[in-house]
């Protein structure tokens, strides 16, 4: 099996059904920054259509839209991420991240960033490293727009960490990108 076969039955176990090779566009509200049910009632105010991933918490699929996700006043807000499915899930697989000190070894652009401290309540803290610094601009900027107050930036590969002198609670490396539907 190649690789784009393997991922495509991957990702159709996960609840998708492939058009052209894309996944469904995806969302995942910023829990500490709105209410979901607030959320969802202003984006069907301005047309857009979400269908619940079942398989993960404040997390929905875009069933249709007619404005841009990216260019709404609540993306903008920080309301939500637009965030692969697939990207969510090493992420939901924590458990009490609460206080913790968690390291996210390759974290732009962002999302699982800012997925990790609404799972933390924004409290604890996330050292979010990656060795792009380009890609660190990318961080920096989804974790102003949704609010993250618990995360230090630092342009570092992951195989230097011990220059931190930080024993972590949890890491988080998801290394390619699980959302990089890369063949």
């Amino acid at each position: 099996m190649n690789k784009k076969d393997f991922f495509i039955k991957r990702y159709k176990q996960l609840g998708w059904d492939f058009v052209d090779a894309n996944p469904k566009q995806a969302i995942r509200i910023n829990t500490c920054n709105i209410e979901p049910e607030k959320l969802l009632i202003r984006l069907k105010k301005i047309g857009v259509k979400l269908i619940e991933i079942p398989f993960l918490k404040n997390a929905f699929w875009i069933n249709k839209s007619r404005v841009s996700l990216g260019a709404t006043a609540e993306y903008l807000l920080g309301f939500y991420s637009i965030q692969d499915a697939a990207s969510q899930i090493p992420v939901s697989t924590f458990t009490k991240l609460r206080r913790k000190k968690v390291l996210d070894a390759c974290a732009a652009p962002g999302g699982k960033t800012v997925q990790l401290a609404n799972f933390m309540d924004n409290t604890g803290v996330i050292v979010a490293i990656d060795m792009s610094k380009k890609r660190l601009i990318a961080l920096i900027n989804h974790l102003e727009r949704c609010h993250v107050k618990n995360s230090v930036v630092f342009h570092l590969d992951a195989r230097q960490t011990s220059v931190l002198n930080i024993k972590f609670d949890r890491i988080l490396i998801d290394a390619p990108c699980s959302g990089n539907f890369t063949v």
